[in-house]
């Protein structure tokens, strides 16, 4: 009887004790925040203020605490993201004061350490993109002849960029699976008065945050049919290669290599351009910038994009500015209306964009550009929850290209317009072409998940589990619980 009781307490006093804790977790885990950072361990003094802010801790003292742990902290990108994320939290004190005013000196150094550059013009879609690694490989496609000078002169433009960077750049050939793709079309299709804005143009193909390849292509004519001279070629050559490698802007200085009609004076003087201090500053930050998108994983950089670049709403201003001066400078060219509806959907000023998309198809002269233009439509009409208009404009995006991008931009149109049938379709196609995406099979198990369908659900979580077992502690598998439990 006794040990009964004694077993019976013991098991209230838990019940009570478990409780506690989980009412208290907050203050819990801002007591081992407090406890590791006086113990000099600001690895779980960082994880454990994290979790108490998470639960709603809005102390002063320990966001202080908090920001100095990280302040003392090697200042990798991991330290700086959490800087970043600290000052978006909806709470103003000195702690967040205080780290408004590290990031800004911070981002003050790095601009000293690369003075006169013009990084503001580099984001695409108000992202970073650039290749991740080193040598960055490419080669060329010819259709029909060629002259030999065309290829020479590329590859000093290369052998440029790598002199200028200091080697911190280097490219090599690769017939095999190439980054870059350089190829050459006769045909002009610019008039007398725009050849001077139609050299060469570069294209990135995309799959989600993949950057899968970037394809220069150069015209091998001047609308007279005049081949472009080897210093035409040469000066183009430099500035396509920025764009390449991840620059998707251009500078507002005409005496810097990215100057939007840097091909115009090229072609009227036929002198070698030389590149400048701002170019190569500018070429080196982006390479120290941690990329959003990019062709492998993990991500690498020395700095978050937000220190360099600022918040969404300086990236998009600037963007917006770079678009006006682009179409004022060439308006009878569709990049520039395409750069402006990007910046205006970013604002959700959707109206605005779809009247620029518009102006980009009726200038619009290849079919790479085509598909750019109504890729884009069916992105906005889908944030505009019009999906019938997204289904009318990716049907017409898919006459040009079939793209993995494009079939997952159809599969969520499908999901917003309730075809479950279609999208379940959609992304198992999806998931066969690319079964280590992850976002695939999240989507996928949160329509069965809709759908009540939860043995599904389930067989989902599993298979990609299976296929891909570094995923399974991935934070993007948390809320499904019991979906995921011993799998």
């Amino acid at each position: 009887m006794i040990k009964k009781n004694l077993l019976l307490i013991f098991l209230c006093a838990l019940f009570f004790g478990l409780l506690y804790i989980n009412n208290h977790k907050d203050i819990i885990f801002s007591g081992l925040g407090d406890y590791y950072f006086k113990n000099n361990n600001m690895e779980k003094a960082q994880e454990y203020f994290e979790k108490a802010f998470a639960l709603g801790i809005n102390d002063t003292k320990q966001r202080d605490l908090y920001v100095n742990s990280i302040i003392n902290s090697p200042m990798d990108t991991n330290s700086q993201e959490k800087l970043v994320k600290f000052i978006q939290l909806p709470v103003d004190d000195g702690a967040k004061l205080k780290t408004e005013y590290f990031l800004y000196d911070f981002k003050r150094e790095i601009h000293k350490k690369y003075p006169q550059n013009y990084i503001s013009q580099a984001p695409f879609n108000q992202k970073i993109i650039r290749w991740n690694n080193t040598p960055i490989t490419y080669n060329f496609v010819k259709n029909g002849d060629v002259p030999e000078y065309f290829i020479r002169e590329v590859e000093n433009a290369f052998i440029e960029w790598e002199k200028a960077t200091d080697h911190m750049l280097l490219f090599s050939r690769d017939e095999k699976n190439p980054n870059i793709i350089i190829s050459f079309n006769e045909n002009n299709p610019a008039d007398e008065e725009a050849r001077k804005y139609v050299v060469a143009y570069t294209i990135p193909a995309l799959e989600g945050n993949k950057l899968k390849q970037m394809e220069i292509k150069f015209y091998l004519k001047e609308p007279d049919e005049e081949y472009f001279s080897p210093n035409q070629v040469y000066n183009t050559a430099l500035h396509e290669i920025v764009h390449a490698i991840g620059f998707m802007g251009h500078s507002y200085d005409r005496n810097n290599i990215m100057y939007l009609t840097k091909d115009s004076a090229s072609i009227l003087n036929d002198s070698k351009e030389t590149l400048t201090l701002a170019d190569i500053n500018t070429v080196k930050l982006l390479y120290k910038i941690k990329p959003d998108i990019t062709n492998t994983e993990p991500a690498v950089g020395e700095y978050v994009p937000y220190l360099v670049l600022g918040g969404q709403e300086d990236v998009n201003r600037a963007k917006t500015k770079e678009a006006k001066n682009y179409i004022r400078k060439a308006p009878a060219l569709p990049i520039g209306y395409i750069d402006l509806a990007e910046s205006y959907a970013a604002k959700k000023e959707y109206a605005k964009a779809i009247q620029a998309l518009e102006q980009a198809e009726r200038l619009a002269d290849t079919d790479d550009v085509k598909y750019i233009v109504y890729y884009n439509l069916g992105v906005i009409y889908y944030y505009m929850n019009n999906p019938g208009m997204a289904k009318e404009y990716v049907n017409y995006a898919l006459e040009y290209q079939n793209t993995e991008e494009l079939n997952y931009l159809l599969a969520e149109i499908y999901a917003k317009d309730q075809d479950y049938a279609n999208a379940i379709k959609k992304y198992e196609e999806l998931i066969r072409q690319n079964p280590k995406n992850i976002e695939y099979a999240v989507n996928l198990t949160n329509i069965y998940i809709n759908r009540k369908e939860f043995l599904k659900a389930r067989s989902v979580l599993k298979n990609h589990i299976q296929n891909n077992p570094q995923d399974k502690n991935n934070p993007r598998f948390e809320s499904y619980g019991i979906l995921k439990a011993f799998l």
